[in-house]
């Protein structure tokens, strides 16, 4: 990739015929010089007509015009010509650092999620973020074959930091034994996260193993605190000492 930093500098001249006239002056640097074409290049023009160049070849600002060499010193060329010297090293090092940037990549930190909008309707996502450049490809997968319409996509949003974030959906029936996998490419890098079913599945049976277990306590209890309150009985006949006993604490 050829990266190019241009500048141009513009004034504007208003002779006293009320004519208007322009000096503009133009930079360019190339990442990857070659094929004629200098590293740097500064060109200065009035109006349309080039009167001085610079390039990184002769290092030189030299007239394109007779009438600047005939009105400018040796001076003027000397000293403008080390202003263009550093101005080609600085934009040296900012094509650098714009390299340095462009050819930079952060690779996504993928995740499996899911979430139940509505009964026996279970949505996984598969969300992506972190990742630079802002291209990725994610793709849903049911036991192998990509789907296509079931598949819903989120737009790729910039993070705040440089990055970027998205998410892809899809809706599966929870009691299916369909195998879901999640494929993320970026940058060459190719990740596949399986959607696993078997966490939710075994969440559920916790909740109603234990809901169980707590029903069987509450009534265990009831029933202990009934047995408590039932007064004694002896051969079938109630004791009445045990009811008075019992009512009297109650009251």
């Amino acid at each position: 990739m050829v990266l190019l930093v241009p500048l141009i500098t513009v004034f504007m001249v208003k002779l006293s015929h009320a004519r208007t006239h322009s000096l503009r002056y133009f930079r360019l640097g190339v990442s990857d010089p070659g094929h004629g074409v200098p590293e740097f290049v500064s060109v200065g023009y009035v109006d349309s007509h080039p009167i001085t160049i610079y390039d990184s070849v002769t290092r030189q600002k030299e007239p394109r015009a007779p009438w600047m060499a005939e009105n400018l010193a040796p001076d003027h060329w000397e000293r403008y010509t080390q202003l263009l010297r550093g101005w080609q090293q600085m934009f040296k090092v900012e094509l650098r650092h714009l390299q340095r940037h462009y050819n930079h990549s952060e690779p996504p930190l993928v995740r499996i999620s899911r979430k139940e909008f509505f009964p026996g309707i279970t949505t996984l996502f598969c969300r992506a973020h972190g990742f630079y450049p802002p291209e990725i490809s994610i793709i849903w997968k049911k036991n192998g074959e990509e789907l296509v319409q079931e598949v819903d996509y989120a737009d790729i949003l910039p993070s705040g930091d440089g990055t970027y974030q998205t998410w892809v959906s899809v809706e599966l029936d929870p009691q299916s034994r369909d195998i879901y996998s999640c494929h993320v490419e970026h940058c060459g890098l190719h990740m596949v996260l399986q959607g696993h079913q078997e966490s939710e599945s075994i969440l559920l049976v916790m909740k109603a193993v234990f809901g169980a277990i707590a029903l069987t306590l509450v009534l265990t209890g009831v029933g202990f605190l009934a047995r408590r309150r039932r007064p004694r009985e002896h051969n079938g006949v109630i004791d009445p000492s045990t009811c008075i006993r019992e009512c009297s604490s109650r009251s």
